[in-house]
């Protein structure tokens, strides 16, 4: 019986990628490249740093699958943008920079194109409202001193912008500015209404053949809900993740 990484993997490749070989050399890449290694200094100094409870009563964390799960999901995520090779890519959620220092890390192989990242972040240690983030959310945070995206290698920003604030009133503005984007990935406030707005935005921006990825689909049935709307059929890259083309 196959393992679930390697279903996931036969089904990246055969719903997407059409080429093993093509995915083995971007695993070849991601590894030689040394931003896992990197991550992993990083990831230590997070757990020296952040330490405590959280507001709504659980440990914090780095917002990302720990241990080999969740580099896969960031492996796929690369895989993705060396094959669209998108010049536009839209990111919510950016925490502490995991997935984004992937999605960069393939823009610089490429060589071209670029990133724009809307980030509402939570800081450790900072004391906030009981209605500042939505109810659900869990102990994702950056450590104090820190800002968003902190983890992503300096030699990575050169095609990556910034936005802080929240996706319902940044996401709209962003997209007016682009024009039509090629990727978009959602990694921000998982509210099914916070998700299902940012899909239908996304969608009408998205290019055909474009490709729509989110993060924590198991949080609520948006991404389920629209893609059986448009007639689209999600493709997992984890334990929470998944990724259709329009």
């Amino acid at each position: 019986m196959a393992t679930a990484p390697a279903k996931v993997e036969r089904e990246f490749v055969d719903g997407f990628l059409r080429d093993a070989a093509a995915l083995a050399g971007y695993r070849r890449e991601v590894e030689e490249s040394g931003l896992i290694e990197h991550l992993e200094r990083a990831t230590t100094y997070f757990w020296d740093t952040v330490a405590g409870e959280t507001a709504r009563g659980g440990r914090y964390n780095t917002g990302r699958v720990t241990g080999r799960e969740g580099y896969d999901e960031g492996m796929y995520l690369y895989s993705i943008v060396r094959a669209l090779r998108p010049s536009v890519a839209v990111e919510t959620g950016v925490c502490n920079g995991v997935s984004t220092a992937f999605l960069l890390l393939a823009l610089k192989e490429n060589g071209s194109g670029r990133l724009y990242s809307i980030d509402y972040p939570e800081i450790a240690g900072a004391d906030y409202g009981p209605d500042e983030f939505w109810e659900g959310k869990g102990g994702a945070v950056i450590p104090k001193g820190k800002k968003p995206g902190w983890m992503i290698p300096e030699e990575l920003r050169e095609s990556w912008e910034l936005i802080l604030g929240r996706s319902q009133e940044r996401l709209p503005p962003l997209l007016e500015r682009l024009g039509e984007i090629d990727l978009f990935m959602h990694d921000s406030e998982h509210s099914y209404e916070c998700m299902s707005f940012e899909f239908g935005a996304a969608y009408d921006a998205l290019r055909v053949d474009g490709v729509l990825i989110a993060d924590d689909i198991t949080q609520n049935t948006a991404m389920s809900d629209f893609a059986t709307a448009h007639d689209r059929t999600p493709i997992p890259i984890g334990v929470k993740m998944a990724f259709f083309v329009k």
